[in-house]
């Protein structure tokens, strides 16, 4: 949760009070009232953004709930779009996604929230509708029973997720008497158990004004907005429903420990130490802690157990604060023969904040950071809208100025005094998920002399080998000398800075003796160059309260940067050292290596991972498509660092790179200065001729083709494909049409096979295009015993589209979701300076976004079912399954 709170207190610093005729007016825009019945009314107008996000919050929890309820907040938020008196089944997310919005909901531990983002001028409308929804719906118990299915496909789902599990047992051994420890989803036994009689009296107790709070953020008008909520939610009558008091945590007398094994290929592990409640005085130093330990490649524990020790692939800390004291969390992920050697470094580096001040250095580069996180998070409507909402439920001030004051003035002294405060032995809980057969002999006892250990290490002083060294819409488009080309928009809405370089490359450039080689490049090049070490330019990045990494994709790979505008030049001179000069350090790239080859590890325990892996296995037969994006275990141990080396050198070439900014800078000044850093850039002498390198794509399978993996698991997931088209082939867009009509919430296979027949919870049509070739087809989880009924309903509505024309409703729909999406995914700087790359290096040129909003309007019903009958192919697919058995 911490990312949201330090959104909002951004927020804080640069707003003031004054009043306005309706109701306070907290800050310039953001204005709160109070109806008579008690609803809250909150709303943040962003003049200009062109698009609103619509929001009910109900102080409805998990954590609210009786012993026989659990689990029912979270089937409510199921139940509460399917249908109300005004409005059937399917069609409250239907009227919006017809609007081209998204309409979603979810549910925490203390509150539920129902949500919609779409373009401002439809607000209105997508307010009736939640309104509507949250008052009137009608939990029909036929509608109830299909759901609560869909509930328990999600549980098992969830079960299958070694994360998951591990955050759960987690909660339980961390907790226990507080409902923190309980899933917020419930259990097969409660979800199965629940009526409609059961919901309403929930809802009664819940579900009442003075409970409640709309919240606006967009393009939208204050004094409008209130009088719309007035007008929907104003004659709600208030309830006389007395939350009982929650049960007290007591405090911890000694460690607790859980073991979970599983089949997977990876181990985790978690550590938790009790915290603070959101507005507790020590929840700001508590934050600064986390981002010490454990946020991002500066951290504590990434150079500590990654970096200098190799124990482990990734490890990350972080704070749960919210409404009742939380916790501090580490975890990792890592080979189960480390588990031990990882446990007790992870809480040596916990337990060393007692005994060693962090430096000065180190505590103003996450003081910066922390910042940089608020702005970053200013810059879509949903961001603010969740921070508002957060802050409000948590604090009753959704600006809480005081927090971001006390994250500036945390120092050396107060983390010393807060460690020592909350980092006892006796109090830590901690635990792992392992594979079955790895053989772990970890149990209370010994975990126990593990913590021992670490804070004897601790206590000894141990050298701080993390402290840093001492030596420490406006687009124009412009081409350099040397070929290369630069992108500038011109945005000074947010000060932020987006910085994208790419080339063509990627999978496409890949044989099965480099496969993964770009998956390594992008991973290796952004760590070193040829002056600067990792932890030298990991210090630099951070210190500009930046992030720096590398990509790459089917076709192409390339750097990312993010800044705050203020440190612009200096990151793009890191830039261009780091493309220019990269280090491709031997060290480095043997610390890269396994973690890409645990990555391979983490793929074999992700079922849908594995699914789509095989699926393009096999359709894509003798094209680089068919390869895995992450490479494979053979080539990933035989590529050397100048084998790496030598493909970059081939692709990284200024006349096919694309170099975009997007954010708080001036084209023209860009233009120089990208002059001064790259033009002097000249690549080697034979890229013209790898550049044009054309590959013809695979044929159709002859007939159908299956595949199937056995897992110990308690879904299975499905895939049914076919070969699909290319990025410059008009029937893209019918495709993509296509593939909305049949999913989304309101699209066909939801409607049928999840709302209809309970068949499954996760589902979705997908069309994927390629520079040579592409696919389409349909991705289901469900329960092994439903998997030939879910076959058998998969393939009629895979008939029905080609057989019969869709709707005018369903095509305008679709219509209205994919430009609302194009318009929605283009809000920060990052997606802008993405989107202006790719549209330049795969030749679609930047007046792209309303050649696409074109071309999707022009298509009709006949176009639909021409394409469907063109690539649906029943006697050419690819069918995998990966899961359980029956």
């Amino acid at each position: 949760m911490k990312n949201i709170f330090v959104t909002t207190l951004f927020l804080a610093v640069i707003l003031m009070t004054t009043h306005t005729l309706y109701a306070t007016e907290l800050a310039p825009h953001l204005h709160k009232d109070t109806l008579d019945n008690g609803l809250t009314v909150m709303v943040k107008e962003m003049p200009g953004s062109k698009v609103a996000t619509v929001q009910i919050w109900v102080k409805a929890g998990s954590i609210y709930e009786e012993e026989s309820e659990a689990g029912i907040t979270h089937l409510i938020e199921h139940m509460i779009f399917k249908g109300t008196p005004s409005r059937g089944p399917g069609q409250l997310a239907e009227e919006i996604e017809g609007l081209g919005g998204r309409i979603n909901a979810y549910t925490s531990f203390e509150h539920t929230v129902y949500h919609a983002t779409l373009s401002a001028r439809h607000w209105q409308q997508a307010l009736e509708v939640l309104a509507d929804s949250v008052r009137n719906s009608l939990f029909d118990a036929t509608e109830l029973e299909r759901e609560k299915k869909v509930v328990l496909e999600e549980i098992g789902m969830r079960n299958d997720r070694p994360g998951t599990m591990l955050f759960q047992s987690l909660m339980e051994n961390a907790y226990t008497v507080h409902p923190y420890r309980l899933p917020i989803i419930g259990t097969v036994e409660s979800v199965s158990g629940f009526s409609r009689d059961d919901i309403l009296a929930y809802m009664a107790k819940h579900y009442k004004p003075e409970n409640m709070m709309v919240l606006v953020v967009g393009d939208v008008r204050y004094a409008e907005v209130r009088s719309t909520v007035k007008n929907v939610l104003g004659d709600m009558a208030r309830g006389d429903y007395v939350q009982p008091p929650l049960p007290v945590e007591p405090e911890k007398k000694e460690p607790a420990f859980f073991a979970l094994r599983q089949d997977v290929g990876q181990s985790h592990l978690a550590l938790a130490f009790p915290g603070t409640a959101f507005v507790d005085a020590d929840t700001a130093v508590l934050d600064v802690i986390a981002s010490i330990l454990g946020e991002g490649e500066t951290s504590r524990l990434y150079h500590e157990l990654r970096d200098k020790k190799q124990l482990v692939y990734r490890a990350n800390s972080a704070a749960f604060t919210a409404k009742y004291p939380g916790l501090l969390q580490v975890t990792a992920v890592l080979d189960a023969a480390n588990m031990e050697a990882a446990m007790e470094a992870a809480l040596a580096e916990v337990f060393l904040l007692k005994y060693l001040p962090v430096s000065d250095e180190e505590l103003t580069r996450v003081k910066r950071n922390l910042e940089g996180d608020f702005v970053f998070n200013l810059e879509t409507a949903e961001g603010q809208a969740r921070t508002l909402g957060s802050f409000e439920f948590l604090t009753g001030d959704p600006t809480n100025t005081l927090y971001l004051d006390q994250i500036r003035s945390v120092t050396k002294e107060d983390i010393l005094a807060v460690a020592n405060k909350y980092f006892r032995p006796e109090v830590v809980t901690g635990g792992f998920l392992g594979p079955r057969q790895a053989g772990l002999d970890i149990d209370q006892e010994r975990f126990a002399q593990i913590i021992e250990r670490a804070e004897e290490r601790a206590r000894q002083g141990v050298p701080a080998s993390y402290l840093p060294d001492a030596y420490l819409t406006n687009v124009h488009r412009f081409t350099l000398a040397n070929g290369m080309t630069l992108v500038v928009r011109e945005d000074a809405d947010v000060e932020t800075v987006a910085i994208r370089a790419i080339f063509p490359g990627g999978l496409r450039s890949e044989t099965e003796m480099t496969n993964g080689a770009f998956a390594f490049i992008a991973d290796l090049l952004p760590k070193t160059t040829e002056e600067l070490s990792a932890r030298q330019l990991a210090v630099k990045v951070a210190d500009m309260a930046g992030s720096l990494s590398g990509f790459n994709g089917k076709n192409t790979f390339g750097l990312k940067g993010d800044f705050l505008a203020r440190y612009f030049e200096p990151a793009l001179a890191l830039v261009r050292d780091v493309l220019v000069t990269p280090g491709f350090d031997k060290g480095e790239a043997e610390k890269i290596r396994p973690e890409l080859l645990a990555q391979l590890k983490h793929q074999e325990d992700s079922l849908p991972a594995l699914a789509f892996r095989e699926f393009n296995r096999i359709l894509f037969q003798g094209h680089p498509y068919g390869l895995n994006t992450l490479g494979a275990e053979g080539s990933l141990a035989r590529l050397k660092v100048d084998d790496l080396q030598a493909i970059y050198r081939q692709h990284a070439v200024p006349d096919k790179m694309v170099l975009t900014v997007a954010g708080a800078v001036k084209a023209k000044e860009v233009r120089e200065r990208v002059e001064e850093l790259f033009g002097t850039w000249q690549g080697p002498t034979d890229s013209q001729a790898l550049a044009e390198e054309s590959l013809l794509p695979p044929d159709p399978p002859i007939e159908p083709e299956m595949y199937s993996i056995s897992r110990d698991k308690e879904q299975v997931h499905i895939i049914i494909g076919f070969l699909g088209t290319t990025l410059h082939d008009d029937d893209r867009f019918a495709l993509e049409i296509l593939d909305n009509i049949l999913s989304g919430q309101s699209g066909r296979l939801f409607t049928e096979l999840r709302d209809k027949k309970s068949l499954a919870y996760s589902l979705s049509a997908f069309s994927l295009v390629g520079l040579d070739t592409g696919s389409f087809g349909i991705y289901i989880g469900t329960s092994p015993d439903k998997r030939e009924e879910v076959i058998s309903s998969l393939w009629k509505e895979l008939y029905q589209v080609m057989e019969q024309e869709v709707t005018d409703k369903e095509l305008q729909r679709a219509k209205n979701v994919l430009i609302s999406n194009y318009e929605l995914r283009l809000q920060t700087h990052s997606q802008q300076a993405m989107e202006m790359a790719l549209n330049e290096v795969y030749n679609l040129g930047q007046d792209h976004g309303s050649r696409y909003i074109k071309e999707i309007n022009k298509v009709d019903k006949a176009r639909i079912q021409e394409v469907a009958r063109k690539y649906i192919q029943p006697e050419h697919y690819v069918m995998v399954t990966v899961g359980a058995e029956k």
